[in-house]
């Protein structure tokens, strides 16, 4: 999104910053929406032993880290709708976008963390979905705020520059996903 923002406020500071207050709340509306059926999945699945969970959870996780590992992240090919960029002011079209991006399953990811933490909330804590969910699209939409403003930001969008980062990055978090697997592995044993 950086991508698109940094230009947008190059052209008009005042089209770049509803595009990210757009993104801002479409993000926290979208993540709202999908709170529920994570939320009820979660409930759902919960009268299964807490063994049981705890087990699933290491699984996924086991999975998503070595996926990322091998940098085979799950998603969608898929970005966000391009063709709206002609139609749409730059208020709606982050609203859109914000949107989109927040269901998650309709773009593409860079790392498997959220999936890790999509099945952390629907197998441990479904109660925690709404302010979880929430909280990693604000913080997120933050972050893209942030690359957008800071010095640089126009060298960053580039193709060349981001695949050197993301295959940096599916590495740490694969070994974060798996460090978290062996945690929660720990945690059950201990229970």
């Amino acid at each position: 999104m950086a991508g698109v923002a940094s230009p947008m406020m190059g052209r008009s500071r005042a089209e770049g910053v509803r595009f990210l207050a757009g993104l801002l709340a479409g993000g926290v509306a979208g993540a709202g929406v999908l709170a529920l059926p994570v939320y009820l999945l979660g409930r759902v699945l919960d009268p299964l032993p807490r063994w049981a969970s705890l087990a699933a959870v290491v699984l996924v996780l086991a999975l998503l880290g070595v996926a990322d590992l091998r940098q085979r992240t799950p998603h969608a090919w898929r970005q966000v709708p391009q063709n709206l960029w002609h139609k749409l002011t730059p208020g709606w079209l982050g609203v859109v976008w914000g949107f989109d991006l927040a269901l998650l399953f309709t773009t593409q990811k860079t790392t498997s963390l959220i999936w890790a933490s999509l099945a952390g909330l629907v197998l441990l804590q479904p109660s925690l979905a709404a302010v979880a969910l929430i909280s990693i699209s604000v913080t997120s939409t933050v972050l893209v705020i942030v690359s957008t403003v800071t010095a640089g930001a126009t060298e960053r969008t580039g193709a060349g520059w981001s695949g050197r980062w993301v295959w940096r990055i599916r590495r740490a978090s694969g070994l974060l996903i798996l460090a978290a697997a062996v945690g929660v592995s720990v945690h059950g044993l201990t229970v």
